[in-house]
């Protein structure tokens, strides 16, 4: 029976990492991951079917018409929701009575939406972490403000797109955590990023700016200063504005926002009171049921405090809409990212914890930058509660996250199959995959990004399953490739040989930049980590001599380097995007920490308070970006290769 019951659950018996290697998954972990999830065969009937190959048509809209049948009709048909819903029926969420019964068909189209732009030319675009941007209005850390400035300032210049870091809701009460891909909410927004300036200008009210010089001076982001300085701010605004019209439409709206209000008050509270208090697991038992009495009647206590909460929010969305209008006449515009998990002490977890198997955490198995495998610390959504609730909470977070974008990068979008869960004070090598219905998830983000016309990436990246990117390809979900990744042991892959529906880079937020892994800076922090010794680190700068030699084979051999002596880091950084300018893929995302040449990169792996991740600004402010010999020359290129009036057959 064990057997039969892992197999139901998805839970694979054996997996490869990242080097190749078979491990099987022992029988304690098995079990561990089962008691886990709680799985019981009884309840776990699918509330919902997805359907494919509908048609889409101009004007797709998300309603839920519900369809009555009557139960002896119902009874004569082997599928009832098959035989209701005939090929032409819309795309769309339909809820079905038969009977006593009630289902729900998501009736989803083949493939994810394209933008027209983006299959008529080859376009590029610049990635941020919108709060590494420097500006001379900002408070310390990149805001809306400075994305506007960004959005224009890349339009002006032939640019199709502004890739973000997720802009998720993190912890104010706790603001030094910043890692935004362990957000205390994937559904709500990040109101550091709330360009203070601006709002005060809007509502025509004065505030108290005296922190703003010093913490636009200091080298990385001061977010414990930048979060007091901004949210006394904001709460002056919103002492003098008290009601607005579109605050209560956005409320009306938004209902789910007031339980993230609500856990933002009760923090802040018990924060105050004991700044050892970090997460919702510390308060007292009858505050952590989002549902409980004692919460009810906190919030009645509380209520002016939770409506400044949901002004944060509704503000932050505000001036969001603000810069996707400013993109609006992009072939893509925004383009968001959509982390993996939220931190177990979140408000995501707190407001919802039937949707997560709280005793699981994501993670993956050894791969090169962890030999002993990766544990994220991040509850995975419940497969059987995605099935339970009709994928209820997997479409919320899509719709949060497609808002004013034009496309969406889903982060480790494997998770759409399956996830390496680690059950709870285990090691990170001691979990096990866990299958997810990918059919039915892939219809979901097929039907969403119609809805909302807007793009989807997936980041493939890391340990891949075999024939996963080739199953993806035919959804047009765009893969991510990587410059440094596009090789073999001897050579680097040609631009030709990049796939149409993929998006090219030279790196990623968790990859060294291109002059630092030229100059092999990467190599000599993991000496200085400690992660390996110094002949170790002899070894790896003699491969990655080798490894620069093979890119500039490449650079020569896609012409885009000549053939006089070695080339210095300068040359090869616009060679390298002039390579990648020329790749068949239809979108080019430059960083602009390579288009500023900087050494530095964003987050290393495996590392917490050892490097300033999620901290570092850049170099220039974005006023001076134009005045910089590499920026231009690497803009020069893009325009050159990707002109926004040359159109490419498919």
């Amino acid at each position: 029976m064990i057997d039969e019951l892992l197999a139901y659950a998805g839970i694979d018996d054996d997996y490869a990492d990242a080097f190749g290697r078979r491990a099987d998954v022992s029988v304690e972990t098995k079990l561990a991951i089962l008691n886990a999830l709680g799985y019981d065969v009884s309840d776990d009937a699918s509330a919902a079917r997805v359907l494919r190959d509908a048609r889409v048509a101009d004007g797709l809209h998300s309603l839920k018409p519900v369809y009555v049948v009557r139960e002896g009709d119902a009874r004569s048909w082997p599928d009832p929701v098959a035989h209701i819903l005939d090929p032409d029926t819309e795309p769309g969420y339909y809820d079905l009575e038969i009977g006593e019964d009630t289902s729900r068909a998501i009736v989803a189209p083949r493939q994810a939406y394209v933008a027209p732009g983006v299959d008529r030319a080859r376009v590029w675009g610049a990635s941020a972490q919108l709060y590494a941007l420097r500006s001379k209005t900002n408070w310390g850390i990149g805001d809306f403000g400075d994305l506007q400035a960004l959005v224009a300032l890349t339009r002006q210049n032939g640019g199709s797109l502004i890739g973000l870091n997720p802009l998720h809701q993190l912890h104010l009460t706790n603001p030094s955590a910043a890692s935004p891909y362990a957000p205390l909410s994937r559904r709500y927004l990040n109101a550091l990023y709330i360009d203070v300036a601006a709002a005060a200008r809007e509502f025509g009210v004065s505030v108290d700016d005296r922190a703003a010089a010093a913490l636009r001076a200091s080298e990385f982001v001061d977010y414990a200063g930048v979060a007091r300085a901004k949210l006394a701010a904001l709460e002056q605004i919103f002492d003098a504005i008290r009601v607005d019209r579109e605050l209560d439409a956005f409320s009306a709206r938004e209902p789910d926002v007031r339980a993230a209000a609500v856990y933002e008050a009760i923090m802040e509270v018990f924060s105050q009171r004991d700044p050892s208090i970090r997460t919702w697991l510390q308060w007292p038992a009858e505050l952590r049921d989002q549902q409980s009495n004692a919460v009810r009647v906190f919030a009645q206590a509380h209520e002016r405090r939770i409506a400044f909460y949901m002004f944060l929010q509704w503000l932050a969305d505000r001036q969001l809409a603000g810069a996707a209008d400013v993109a609006s006449g992009m072939a893509i515009g925004l383009y968001r990212d959509l982390a993996v998990g939220v931190d177990l002490a979140s408000v995501d977890v707190w407001s919802d914890p039937d949707a997560y198997a709280l005793g699981l955490s994501v993670g993956a198995p050894p791969d090169p930058l962890n030999p002993a495998g990766q544990n994220w610390g991040l509850p995975p959504l419940h497969p059987r509660a995605l099935v339970a609730r009709a994928y209820d909470p997997f479409i919320a977070l899509l719709r949060a996250n497609m808002r004013h974008a034009g496309a969406l990068r889903i982060d480790h979008v494997m998770g759409l199959r399956r996830l390496f869960c680690i059950p709870r004070e285990r090691p990170a090598g001691g979990g096990a995959y866990v299958k997810y219905d990918f059919e039915a998830m892939l219809g979901i983000v097929a039907l969403e990004s119609h809805l909302h016309r807007c793009m989807v990436i997936g980041e493939d990246l890391g340990t891949v399953p075999e024939g996963f990117r080739e199953r993806l390809a035919p959804e047009r979900i765009f893969s991510c490739r990587v410059l440094l990744f596009e090789r073999d042991e001897t050579s680097f892959r040609p631009p030709s040989e990049y796939p149409a529906d993929s998006v090219a880079s030279t790196g990623t937020h968790d990859l060294p930049t291109l002059t630092g892994w030229w100059r092999g800076a990467d190599i000599e922090t993991r000496e200085r980590l400690g992660w390996i010794d110094a002949q170790a680190a002899r070894e790896e700068q003699d491969e990655r001599k080798r490894s620069r030699a093979a890119l500039v084979r490449a650079l020569r051999d896609a012409g885009c380097l000549g053939e006089e002596e070695e080339p210095d880091e300068h040359t090869v950084l616009l060679a390298a995007h002039g390579f990648l300018a020329r790749a068949g893929s239809r979108v080019v995302l430059v960083q602009l920490e390579d288009l500023l040449a900087q050494r530095e990169q964003v987050n290393v792996p495996g590392t917490t308070t050892e490097e300033p991740n999620w901290t570092r600004k850049l170099a220039l402010p974005i006023d001076a970006f134009e005045t910089n010999d590499t920026f231009a020359a690497i803009l020069r290129i893009m325009r050159e290769e990707r002109p926004l009036n040359r159109e490419v057959v498919a």
